[in-house]
């Protein structure tokens, strides 16, 4: 019997099986073990999409519709938000579900069977503070992938997958703090590992805690305090200047899961009423044009090539060319470091709190296990690892340890 454990990311997606002595992630298109989170439904074909396919239609401008980062949505209003495909409407959740079946049914192409038993990964919050909220984040998973023909279904929290895959490999006693840092969320657990119970079953987990802030807060704070100024954030009034436009339209332009409430008439309309009011009124139109066109994704685009850039360079451009020939922004190092500090210190701090929660000081750690895309910002990298320096630092694999941990789950509770 084959053992299973799905992945399902902000950014991107895995799936991982385990089947006798050995774990390995399934290679679901074009022999990636892990794809890109997102969905393009091509409007000349009608054809639907997802992973590094829907992200290539998007980059080279087919028309279509580019959704990305919809595993935010889980818990909050925007699941239920429908979204206008030509002339048919879909909710996020039955995009979502679109998306999971695709890479469930890949899966099974691949092993020749029915997937009837998952594991599924999960942040230790999907909302932030709000108990209710997290629980229907959770039956909300569970009913798209249900809904699919998977029989039975668990779930687990991510950081506790990826300490199962690392337990695999202790040879010793250990006191393990888990760090994993994905594009929608940040998770935390502290986890004991004894030498009689060597491996993955039989991890003593201490605690767990988690934040909502992951990467695509740091493309959310490039986008909104360096890019969207050139379209009119934070104007104000020309009678009341006391008062600025509404931020509530920018923080949704620079919001993955939310840039498809401005694709509405009634958004556009009330845009053209405030126009004239604004000091500056040619931001407005340049805001317009941005949302008429449909090109609002390439501001956050151009937002996460920044702070992929900012690792290695001392500036970085937002280009936005194909909406202004001329218009940029210049990012320098410095400025985009000071600007994601709070984020990290937030990041830090929760993974302080993982510590505190298991009646333990920083002194007792001895190994930072550090997992999740994210962790690739050398800044935020780096201050976890100045946080942590008498231990020792294990960086793990960034884009499958979650999923291998969640096979190993698997196999322990469906066996």
């Amino acid at each position: 019997m084959n053992f299973y454990g799905l992945d399902f990311g902000t950014a991107n997606t895995s799936l991982a099986v385990n089947q006798g002595d050995n774990i390995d992630v399934l290679r679901l298109f074009n022999q990636n073990t892990s794809i890109p989170s997102t969905y393009f439904f091509d409007f000349e074909d009608n054809s639907e999409c997802i992973g590094e396919l829907a992200f290539d239609k998007f980059y080279f401008g087919d028309r279509g519709r580019f959704l990305r980062s919809f595993k935010s949505a889980l818990g909050t209003p925007t699941i239920d938000h429908e979204i206008q495909i030509k002339s048919n409407r879909f909710s996020v959740k039955h995009i979502t579900q679109n998306f999971i079946g695709q890479i469930i049914g890949r899966a099974e192409e691949l092993q020749g069977q029915r997937i009837e038993s998952l594991v599924v990964g999960r942040p230790v919050q999907f909302v932030d503070d709000d108990k209710a909220a997290d629980a229907k984040a959770q039956q909300q998973l569970l009913d798209i992938v249900s809904g699919l023909g998977v029989k039975y279904v668990e779930f687990q929290f991510e950081p506790i997958a990826a300490a199962l895959n690392y337990g695999s490999t202790v040879e010793q006693e250990e006191l393990v703090l888990v760090v994993d840092i994905g594009a929608g969320t940040s998770d935390f657990s502290v986890v004991k590992f004894l030498p009689s119970n060597r491996g993955a079953a039989n991890a003593e987990v201490i605690s767990n805690c988690g934040v909502h802030i992951g990467g695509n807060d740091f493309d959310k704070a490039i986008a909104l305090n360096k890019a969207m100024p050139l379209f009119g954030y934070k104007q104000r009034f020309k009678r009341r200047e006391q008062l600025e436009l509404p931020h509530h339209y920018y923080m949704n332009a620079a919001t993955w899961h939310k840039i498809d409430h401005l694709y509405d008439r009634k958004v556009i309309n009330a845009l053209k009423e405030i126009q004239p009011q604004i000091t500056q009124p040619v931001l407005i139109q340049r805001f317009l044009d941005l949302i008429t066109s449909r090109q609002l994704h390439k501001v956050l685009v151009g937002a996460e090539s920044v702070k992929k850039a900012l690792t290695n360079d001392c500036s970085a451009n937002i280009d936005f060319d194909f909406l202004e020939r001329g218009l940029l922004v210049n990012i320098q190092k410095n400025s985009f470091e000071d600007l994601v500090k709070p984020l990290c210190v937030s990041v830090v701090e929760s993974a302080k709190k993982a510590i505190a929660l298991a009646g333990l000081d920083e002194q007792s750690v001895d190994t930072v296990y550090v997992t999740g895309g994210s962790m690739g910002i050398q800044q935020l990298f780096d201050m976890v690892i100045d946080e942590f320096k008498e231990a020792k630092i294990v960086d793990g694999d960034r884009a499958t340890s979650v999923a291998k941990g969640l096979a190993l789950y698997s196999k322990q509770i469906f066996r």
